[in-house]
């Protein structure tokens, strides 16, 4: 399955607040792997920091990709950072040209 598309979100949780992110970030992921189209959505801790982790989202195209971000489960990353759990949040997303594939 060739992936046209990807999605990240960078996540940094504020000092205590950790365990709670970790904890619910998986929850969402099933959430967004059982209901959208969505190749695979994974998340991977950094090996340095036990407050960050990356979301990645794989896509077949730009389209479904782009259609998923009105998800209701996605506005999870935004309670977490208004719920003062994260203290940095970066989305950003990726499109493989189909032309430059060799």
């Amino acid at each position: 399955m060739l992936v046209s598309a990807i999605n990240t979100v960078e996540i940094h949780a504020n000092q205590g607040r950790s365990n709670e992110v970790g904890t619910r970030l998986p929850r969402m992921l099933d959430v967004l792997n059982s209901t959208t189209p969505c190749v695979a959505y994974t998340f991977t801790a950094s090996k340095h920091d036990n407050a960050s982790w990356i979301v990645s989202g794989y896509w077949q195209s730009e389209t479904q990709m782009q259609a998923h971000f009105s998800h209701p489960e996605l506005t999870g990353f935004m309670e977490l950072l208004w719920s003062g759990a994260i203290s940095h949040i970066q989305f950003n997303s990726f499109v493989v040209d189909a032309n430059e594939v060799t």
